[in-house]
């Protein structure tokens, strides 16, 4: 529901519905007004009002989405395919077109209703009110619309926001590690029921209490078997069970074409490699984007750790894997130290950020760090980059 609440089409039909609320409400409370008060604000006032929120919003509406087409084709195009995803949950970006949108349905419905007489006498001075409500509405839509695209599908903007995404994945992560579950052990799943992928693509997300729900129904457990961000195929092994809970293990994991941001850090990290990878291309060689990708993702690695000492196991008969923080920094540092290793000042932000992890107190952020500097030193003396610690 949080997902599809975050659809541009669900915020256009919630204000369309406010807009048809708010006529019927004019027309209800038209009895309230003193009598001979709608003498003082005549129809004309009301209709030219009406006229021109119509007219003005479907060409404020129509230009509005051609720049938000251009934006998302040029995030694609200049930085990373995967960022437009991040854009198309730009919730300011829906809530401006929702407001012409609605603003455009509530004229034109308001006007017809007019022209068949259903509004008069006092109601038209409550429908007066609610009409310069709306002006007033699409005034702060404006401009809240011109504030966001000074930014809108720039790189500061996009990587910005995918650091954040970042950021957020990689705290819940840290806090816990498998998702509030156990981790998974696969010494502990030999005697259990395998459960075969029904479909192709990345474990999205997984749904942790819903799944607890289904192993606490049938008095068994869970063990996933691919983390969050893995790619599975159909008739591979999805996990494995102890009791009757197969379905609710295939019904309550998310498995689809792209991956999500929500618990998995690797996948916005990922953006921002590709952004690093793209800027280092012989075609654009603008290395100081790499730069600034580099320390972005060593700032997310920074800010967070996994807590030492006993875990809080929120879901006991679920098991999942922890993030991998060392396979992290090579898909994600490791890419940018291969398509970067020809710029100077790339390695140079390179060590930097690889020195100060080297001295996190996460021993997997050490390990990779160690691993990094390793394979960074042995291309300086012009050995090939082996990653594979």
């Amino acid at each position: 529901m949080h997902e599809f609440s975050r659809r541009l089409i669900v915020r256009i039909l919630l204000i369309a519905l406010f807009s048809v609320i708010a006529i019927v409400a004019a027309k209800l409370l038209g009895g309230l007004i003193p009598f001979g008060l709608g003498d003082r604000i005549g129809a004309d006032a009301v209709d030219h009002i009406l006229s021109i929120i119509a007219n003005s919003m479907l060409t404020v509406t129509t230009f509005s989405l051609t720049v938000m087409v251009a934006s998302h084709r040029s995030v694609s195009s200049l930085w990373t395919p995967r960022a437009h995803q991040i854009l198309l949950e730009d919730t300011t970006t829906h809530t401006v077109l929702a407001t012409f949108v609605g603003a455009y349905l509530y004229a034109v419905i308001t006007i017809i209703l007019r022209e068949t007489e259903v509004f008069k006498g006092e109601e038209l001075v409550v429908l007066f009110f609610v009409t310069l409500l709306i002006v007033a509405l699409i005034v702060l839509a404006i401009i809240r619309w011109i504030s966001h695209l000074e930014l809108l599908g720039s790189l500061i903007e996009t990587a910005s926001r995918t650091e954040e995404r970042a950021r957020n994945a990689y705290a819940l992560r840290c806090d816990y590690p498998s998702l509030g579950g156990k981790p998974f052990n696969s010494a502990a799943i030999e005697d259990l029921t395998p459960v075969i992928a029904d479909r192709t693509g990345y474990v999205q997300q997984i749904y942790q209490d819903l799944l607890q729900d289904a192993a606490e129904k049938a008095d068994g457990e869970i063990h996933l078997a691919v983390q969050v961000g893995g790619f599975v195929h159909r008739g591979e092994v999805l996990g494995w069970v102890r009791g009757d809970c197969a379905e609710g293990l295939t019904r309550n994991v998310s498995i689809g074409s792209l991956r999500n941001y929500v618990q998995d850090p690797g996948f916005s990290i990922l953006n921002l490699t590709e952004i690093a990878q793209r800027a280092l291309s012989p075609g654009i060689n603008d290395p100081g984007t790499a730069v600034d990708m580099t320390r972005r993702i060593a700032r997310v690695l920074l800010g967070h750790e996994v807590a030492k000492g006993p875990r809080e196991i929120l879901h006991d008969r679920l098991y999942v894997p922890d993030l991998n923080r060392v396979d992290l920094m090579r898909e994600s540092l490791g890419a940018i130290a291969r398509a970067g290793t020809g710029h100077p000042e790339v390695v140079v932000a390179l060590n930097g950020s690889l020195d100060v992890l080297s001295k996190h107190p996460d021993r997997q952020i050490v390990e990779g760090a160690r691993i990094l500097r390793d394979a960074l030193g042995r291309a300086e003396t012009r050995d090939p980059l082996d990653l594979s610690g």
